[in-house]
């Protein structure tokens, strides 16, 4: 596949199966596959052992005799469309699994592009920059270095099909297929680069989701006159208790630090160029409170019967789930032995953050790289504020993970009118070839 409209045309026809999360079809999956076989990869299904969910998908490019193996990670499954009549580009409805091509403005047919100027094309559809395009380019750099006789790496490929909704299989498909799966490091693209710039990543934050519900007992809500100073109100308790999670939370990050501390020294040279420095801290984040009875628009004077809250605690490399998820349970029952009248529940799930140290000799080597091939000075970060499933490679297979994300920074990924600027399509192909074809030194 020598043209970059070939290579256009595979993507255009990846974004056509609507692999929406949770929604994925067995005769979707048999549509990647059929894809990715027509150009000379054959992906075989690993599904969960419980045989529940969406399975990864694996395959192989032959490598030298006892060369080291690489793996490259992505997703096919993508997110839910959003709201479709939202999908406007330039004046031009669009439909989320149906590409559109735009030139200074304009709605393009890229057959009348010209070879060269197809980088200047942006494309709207979902999947295109998160994470189909990202990973099809990665792929296809790679199979270039294996035609090309270059290749001194042996390249395996898991392609994950649940990403989109916390990759909840993910690490027992790796366990029930470790020595399959088993790399001396992997490489992965997912994400926005940091303003457009060549963009290395060393790590992940990882994500405790907390629900806590308080209960003060009764079979209803009840009267606010008849039953006030009778019957405890539990809002505020709830509240109470969130914002002690969060003290908590800040007291052991502020005696934990060795990571922060790390990460502070190594990649300060990129402070001003990249926004990083916020994630080397836990946050505590509310994203549902609500009480029984709730209305935005009716006035009711009642004591509510329960009070729910839902918390996402996006955890660091010094903040790991278990301890995360003691302080949270630690909390609860200092509250409920202090709170007369008012019962809690917990529950607390999660996965932790994932690092890589820039000691390792990958950190030099793709940081090299990325300055060659991606035509300006890269610039890295230690971590990233959102969570990806990263500790199941570095944690669960033991491996370094280093992330290189291949999108434009406004993609709008997961919003209506997701884009894919073109240049970062092929730019990122000529990448993963040199990075195949060569190795650390």
């Amino acid at each position: 596949m020598s043209s970059r409209h070939d290579r256009l045309e595979v993507l255009d026809r990846y974004l056509r199966i609507p692999t929406i999360s949770r929604q994925v079809t067995p005769e979707m999956i048999d549509a990647v596959r059929g894809l990715w076989r027509r150009l000379g990869l054959e992906l075989t299904p690993l599904a969960p052992p419980d045989g529940r969910g969406t399975p990864a998908l694996y395959g192989e490019l032959p490598g030298p005799e006892k060369a080291p193996t690489l793996l490259l990670y992505g997703h096919y499954d993508v997110q839910p469309t959003g709201d479709v009549a939202r999908w406007t580009w330039q004046g031009v409805a669009c439909e989320p699994f149906v590409p559109a091509y735009f030139l200074d403005g304009r709605a393009v047919e890229p057959r009348l592009i010209g070879d060269e100027a197809l980088e200047d094309l942006v494309l709207v559809a979902r999947g295109g920059a998160d994470n189909k395009g990202q990973h099809l380019s990665n792929i296809l750099g790679a199979m270039d270095a294996v035609r090309a006789g270059t290749a001194c790496w042996k390249v395996k490929i898991v392609l994950d099909g649940e990403e989109e909704h916390g990759s909840p299989n993910l690490e027992a498909i790796a366990r029930a297929h470790r020595a399959k799966l088993a790399a001396d490091v992997l490489i992965g693209s997912d994400g926005p680069k940091q303003k457009d710039a060549p963009t290395l990543v060393m790590g992940v934050r990882g994500l405790l989701t907390v629900n806590i519900v308080a209960d003060n007992g009764q079979a209803a809500s009840v009267h606010s006159g008849n039953y006030g100073n009778i019957v405890p109100n539990p809002v505020l308790p709830l509240a109470r208790l969130i914002g002690d999670i969060e003290e908590r939370v800040r007291a052991w990050s502020a005696e934990h630090e060795a990571f922060r501390r790390e990460a502070s020294e190594v990649f300060a040279k990129w402070q001003d160029k990249a926004m990083w420095t916020p994630f080397l801290k836990p946050t505590v984040n509310i994203n549902h409170f609500m009480s029984d009875g709730a209305s935005p628009t009716l006035r009711r004077t009642i004591i509510p019967r329960t009070a729910h809250a839902r918390l996402d605690i996006r955890l660091t490399p010094d903040t790991p789930v278990a301890a995360m998820r003691d302080l949270v349970q630690r909390a609860v029952a200092d509250h409920q032995s202090r709170t007369p009248g008012i019962t809690f529940t917990v529950e607390a799930d999660g996965q932790p953050a994932s690092y890589t140290s820039p000691a390792r000799p990958e950190f030099g080597w793709l940081l090299r790289l990325l300055e060659e091939y991606g035509g300006e000075e890269p610039v890295a970060l230690p971590i990233l504020g959102g969570t990806l499933p990263l500790h199941v490679f570095t944690d669960v297979l033991g491996m370094p993970c280093l992330w290189i994300p291949a999108a434009n920074s406004n993609n709008q990924q997961h919003d209506v009118n997701e884009h894919y600027r073109l240049r970062h399509f092929y730019r990122q192909s000529k990448l993963y070839a040199a990075i195949v074809s060569s190795r650390p030194m």
